[in-house]
């Protein structure tokens, strides 16, 4: 199999100890059996999600000959260890950008170019592509004026070479450079479109601020000038200070920039504490005896909540802990999606339905979906055009029947909860892909298209080309861990809370009997649920909390190769601003918990790659030895005693330990 990557990526030549690692060769750079110069380039760009999973790709000198590199007594055989020292020197200061074509299993580097390392290059160094815009770009605006109107405009603003197109792989922000090559970051994106006129981007909200010229200490630009791949730090940093810029409306898009525009006769750039920051609209402002009103009233709803909550399970003779109806609860609040995970028989799908009942909800809003195993793509959950009858067919799962439903104007203030029973007996990322890029985005924004609106189908009334998924539809997930079902893919964990219920002691069994079934007489409202959950969108994370989050991010990237975004920190913060106030859960716990539901799920691998970092396993003492993490949340006893952590990292060490590798 031949297949051509049409996408930008950067790589470094990789280390002697990297390729032996790796694929057993002894040395980086050699002498192939065609005596032509050979190498091996380590990715170290992020690659788009749908990237075969490899970080190796063969090179030879032919590639970068024409970047100016000499070959040296390419017919002398004795003068082989002279020829691979002229390579490693040519690479010495220098980084690739190239596409990748891979034959079989095998990967090289094609349409190579180079640049030099960045000041803040280092060997860890992990780079993200950002777009630029410009006047310059292909069927692109023509002034950033153009550029913003097109944007509000939900128009396509032109096409950028090299960046991934797929819709999971939507940039945060983009550049805007001007004639003067002077950037802008735009952003924060929800998610886009893709077609001829190239990128159309979707957004709840616009912000905009100038780029600031030290981040390019460890930024690289490609040499078309459309791409600068971007180092982790950097990245924050900019992902932050878009952030902090104030949010724009359609009539106030260009003021602000302008406000913050340096004097023309400045001979030096002004620093930024020295630009005058606009002066945004005064928001409302409630009295404070409102706000704690509104808090309150919603603090006592949802304690009341909780207690039926729990009174239903009980009710209906199941046993959970209170610990894990918090946790679900929270999730829920929280998160676009969420799975219960374990082994069969511990109540995770009748969870679901308790939940449900408690809400009060009726059974046309709680649709629980038996994945099949024979499902293949998209169209057995959602459906299909037929062609034929001129007709949409939904699928058998009625999953799209509920979010017409759910969309319906005297619909829109009902709840509703969409469970997929058994959800890993299928391969999600096959059948699940469209909502997978469909709930990042902001409820209101989640639109899923069903077919093409130039299509004219007969019941187009009754299924439109195009559902909007609002923030009254909530998606969960049941998954048994056994050897009948898949295992997610990072792309599936990044976006859900996966929570394993805990097995409590069978002799309560005989303290619980199912006294009733019935649903709450009380159904909650979509206002209702909307009163329990904060508006506010500031990241309430300490700073030794978002330090000890870097330190963990680092040591998985270092290991794995990948750690985790900045997406993942912000869901973790969004849950435990929505952590209800009872002992059963705390915040520390809580947290806690969110590393193991949130991080340590992407943990897996062989014993080669990941003993480092969860430690050697000493079966007779039920402890790691010189673990990476256990040090960490050592160092960290102040923000956590980490108990669920620990349990997971030691059950994991065992698995390295008897089987060679941990899932």
């Amino acid at each position: 199999m031949y297949k051509k990557y049409e996408v930008d990526l950067v790589g470094m030549l990789a280390t002697d100890d990297y390729v032996r690692e790796k694929i057993a060769k002894p040395r980086c750079i050699f002498i192939n059996n065609q005596e032509a110069v050979q190498f091996n380039i380590k990715l170290i760009s992020h690659p788009p999600d749908n990237f075969p999973n490899t970080s190796l790709f063969a090179g030879y000198s032919s590639d970068i000959e024409p970047l100016g590199f000499e070959d040296v007594d390419v017919m002398a055989y004795s003068h082989q260890e002279r020829r691979c020292d002229n390579a490693y020197d040519w690479f010495d200061d220098k980084l690739l950008v190239f596409k990748a074509r891979r034959s079989g299993d095998n990967y090289k580097i094609a349409d190579v170019r180079y640049v030099r390392k960045p000041d803040g290059f280092t060997e860890q160094s992990v780079y993200t592509p950002v777009p630029i815009f410009s006047a310059e770009t292909d069927n692109g605006p023509a002034s950033f004026e153009d550029f913003m109107q097109k944007l509000w405009d939900d128009k396509f603003v032109g096409r950028v070479d090299g960046v991934s197109t797929e819709t999971a792989d939507t940039p945060p922000f983009v550049i805007w450079m001007d004639e003067e090559s002077n950037f802008k970051l735009v952003g924060l994106f929800d998610r886009h479109r893709y077609a001829f006129g190239g990128f159309s981007f979707i957004f709840e909200e616009l912000r905009v601020t100038y780029f600031n010229e030290e981040w390019f200490e460890d930024s690289i630009l490609n040499p078309s000038q459309e791409i600068l791949f971007v180092g982790s730090d950097i990245y924050q940093k900019m992902e932050s200070a878009l952030l902090d810029a104030p949010a724009l409306t359609r009539d106030n898009a260009l003021e602000p920039i302008q406000a913050e525009e340096p004097a023309a006769e400045a001979e030096q750039p002004l620093k930024a504490e020295e630009k005058v920051q606009p002066v945004s609209p005064a928001p409302a402002v409630r009295s404070e005896e409102a706000a704690k009103g509104e808090a309150n009233a919603g603090s006592a709803g949802e304690e009341q909540f909780i207690n039926d909550f729990i009174k239903t399970a009980t009710n209906r003779g199941l046993l959970y802990s209170e610990r894990d109806l918090i946790n679900f609860h929270t999730a829920m609040k929280s998160s676009t999606l969420v799975i219960l995970a374990g082994m069969s028989g511990t109540g995770k799908s009748r969870l679901v339905e308790v939940y449900g009942q408690a809400l009060g909800l009726d059974p046309e809003q709680l649709r629980i979906i038996p994945v099949s195993p024979s499902w293949t793509d998209d169209a057995d959950l959602i459906g299909y055009v037929d062609s034929i009858h001129n007709v949409y067919r939904p699928g058998d799962s009625r999953l799209i029947d509920t979010l017409v439903t759910a969309e319906d104007e005297k619909n829109r203030d009902k709840l509703y909860v969409v469970a997929f029973d058994e959800m890993n007996l299928s391969r999600v990322e096959h059948y699940f892909s469209k909502f997978l890029s469909v709930l990042e985005a902001s409820p209101g924004r989640r639109k899923l298209q069903l077919y093409n609106e130039a299509q004219r189908l007969y019941n187009s009334k009754e299924y439109p080309p195009e559902v909007t998924i609002g923030d009254n539809v909530m998606f969960v997930g049941t998954v048994n861990i056994d050897e009948s079902t898949y295992h997610f893919s990072d792309k599936v964990l990044d976006r859900a809370n996966v929570i394993t219920l805990e097995v409590l002691p069978f002799q309560q069994l005989l303290e619980v009997r199912e006294v009733s079934s019935k649903r709450n007489d009380r159904e909650w409202t979509l206002k209702d649920f909307r009163n329990i959950k904060t508006g506010s969108d500031a990241l309430m994370l300490t700073s030794e909390e978002t330090a000890f989050f870097w330190e963990l991010h680092q040591l998985l990237e270092q290991t794995r190769g990948q750690g985790f975004g900045p997406r993942i920190v912000r869901q973790i913060d969004n849950y435990l601003k929505h952590l209800p106030q009872r002992q059963a859960l705390t915040r520390p716990e809580a947290f806690d918990l969110q590393i193991v539901q949130r991080i340590m799920t992407k943990l897996r691998g062989p014993a080669e790659l990941l003993n480092p970092l969860i430690g050697l396993y000493d079966e007779k003492a039920n402890e790691l030895e010189n673990s990476q993490l256990l040090k960490l949340f050592d160092q960290n006893a102040n923000l956590s005693h980490f108990t669920e952590a620990r349990k997971v990292l030691r059950q994991k060490g065992r698995e390295l330990k008897l089987n060679g590798y941990t899932l």
